[in-house]
């Protein structure tokens, strides 16, 4: 796979342009407030917190290069792609009915998705690089395969602490959840370290967990044929 060496002043200039860091809120059903890139093969991945976003009367900070990561996912791999682009005064990963996630439940059904891969921050004092969310392996339906195969192919890539679960996606209303428990398609949450999620600061890094994460994607679409 061809990777630019400059993916990292690529995801600059993209979260520039589409995940602007605002508090200005606008109408949902005036103007969109997601944005919606389809592929070819049949797994979603998807950003909920790549802007900010308000749980509890509370404006809650973004998970920052979130939003362009799946966007240039998308454009190297073909999958489908979700992210937010405006703040709208809901949280995708909490909020219960959803827009969000109806959006989701839109473009499962209309292009028959088959794993929907949650994309999400974590700080950088963890210990893990990657942590794999599955609801115990509730999330993945019988298939936990799925999280092996794509836990290799991130270790053989260069990632070398991956962790599974350290965050719940089973109390609350998350992406995940909704995605196995009403859709009946396998997803998993990931959490990003900070460490890798800094492409204008740690353009290396920031390239190996790119790489590794469209590998493992393509990985994914071959073995859930």
């Amino acid at each position: 796979m061809n990777i630019d060496p400059k993916i990292n002043e690529q995801a600059a200039a993209v979260e520039r342009i589409h995940f602007v860091k605002t508090d200005r809120k606008v109408n949902p059903k005036k103007t969109n407030p997601f944005l919606y890139l389809p592929g070819k093969i049949p797994i979603l991945i998807s950003a909920p917190h790549s802007v900010r976003h308000l749980r509890h009367k509370q404006i809650k900070s973004s998970d920052e290069f979130t939003g362009s990561l799946v966007y240039l996912l998308q454009q190297v791999t073909d999958c489908h792609a979700l992210s937010v682009t405006k703040f709208y005064g809901g949280d995708p990963n909490f909020d219960d009915p959803c827009i969000y996630k109806d959006t989701i439940k839109d473009i499962a059904r209309k292009h028959k998705i088959k794993m929907v891969l949650d994309i999400h921050g974590a700080k950088r004092e963890h210990d893990f690089d990657i942590d794999l969310g599955t609801m115990q392996g509730k999330s993945l339906l019988g298939r936990e395969q799925i999280c092996v195969w794509f836990k290799n192919k991130l270790l053989e890539e260069g990632l070398t602490a991956i962790s599974s679960n350290f965050f719940t996606v089973v109390q609350q209303n998350t992406v995940t959840r909704f995605v196995a428990e009403k859709l009946k398609i396998p997803s998993m949450q990931l959490e990003i370290n900070r460490k890798y999620r800094s492409p204008h600061q740690n353009g290396s890094d920031y390239f190996l967990l790119f790489r590794a994460l469209a590998q493992a994607i393509i990985l994914l679409d071959d073995q859930l044929i």
